[in-house]
């Protein structure tokens, strides 16, 4: 025969206790999530530029353009780390300009060239001599690592980073905050029932292990509902349109399903949350329980 628990599952405070819980997951596993991606991006950006620089050839009215092309490519492939030279063509620098000078008018302006260098990670070439010997044998060559870009993503990526961390440790003070709270709204609203139970003579430890039990419950619920409602949104993110954000879609998308090294951090990192919500309850609840017990 099934006993009833001693707090019911329906109680108005302790469905508070699981709504709260739940918000509060939610909001730690989005946090959680962001981390992961900015890890991500900050990872995918530096490895795109460290595996290539640009040369940019400048059109000036005594130069022969073509022939400045052919001999910084001769230059370039004829460097040690350098893997690959490629013209990138008219079109890639009126790309550039496009956003901000428009499309119109394009054609009579002196547009520069510019060759991509994909470069040997292992082994790069010196990129000072590199530059030196570029502006030596063709005057109009300039030569961009894209180390300023790097540092500059670099730096803004880790703003975003220990940003995501201040709202998810805020997130955590705010959940410990209402947890502790809630849990002392269902205890007090079902001290009668315990008083009773200590007045027939239910032993402490009964008492605490069918409130642990209840409490287990209810955290297990409560984690993994917010899991699933962030999950939910990150797939939302990922397969609802997102025409304006591509680069969102694809990373939250990323965030389940591209298979990289770290594959298991996601899963990990969220469902760790859910684990921490759960023990937040138990402790919470234990504590208080064991201050009422005292009284």
């Amino acid at each position: 025969m099934h006993r009833p628990d001693i707090i019911p599952s329906k109680a108005a405070s302790l469905r508070t206790l699981t709504a709260t819980m739940a918000v509060m997951c939610y909001l730690a596993c989005l946090a959680v999530g962001a981390l992961i991606l900015i890890d991500r991006a900050v990872d995918a950006w530096a490895s795109g530029l460290s595996q290539e620089v640009t040369v940019q050839i400048r059109v000036t009215s005594d130069s022969d353009l073509q022939a400045d092309i052919n001999k910084a490519t001769e230059l370039l492939e004829a460097t040690s780390g350098v893997v690959a030279v490629a013209d990138l063509g008219e079109e890639a620098g009126k790309a550039l300009l496009e956003p901000w000078l428009g499309s119109d008018g394009l054609d009579a302006l002196p547009i520069p060239r510019l060759l991509g260098v994909k470069i040997d990670e292992t082994s790069p070439p010196d990129f000072d001599a590199l530059a030196a010997a570029l502006q030596e044998a063709v005057p109009t060559a300039s030569l961009d690592t894209h180390r300023r870009w790097e540092a500059e993503l670099t730096r803004m990526a880790g703003s975003l980073s220990i940003l995501s961390a201040l709202v998810l440790l805020l997130i955590g003070i705010s959940a410990v905050a209402m947890v502790i709270s809630a849990s002392r709204a269902v205890l007090e609203g079902n001290r009668p029932i315990v008083d009773v139970l200590k007045l027939v003579g239910a032993e402490d430890r009964f008492i605490s292990r069918q409130m642990d039990r209840r409490f287990l419950s209810t955290g297990l619920w409560g984690g993994f509902l917010g899991l699933a409602l962030a999950i939910a949104t990150f797939l939302a993110l990922g397969y609802a349109g997102w025409a304006a954000s591509p680069g969102l879609a694809a990373a939250s998308r990323g965030l389940f399903y591209v298979p990289t090294a770290d594959t298991w951090l996601p899963y990990v990192a969220l469902l760790a949350v859910p684990v921490a919500a759960t023990i937040l309850s138990l402790v919470t609840s234990r504590l208080a329980l064991t201050r009422m017990l005292q009284r």
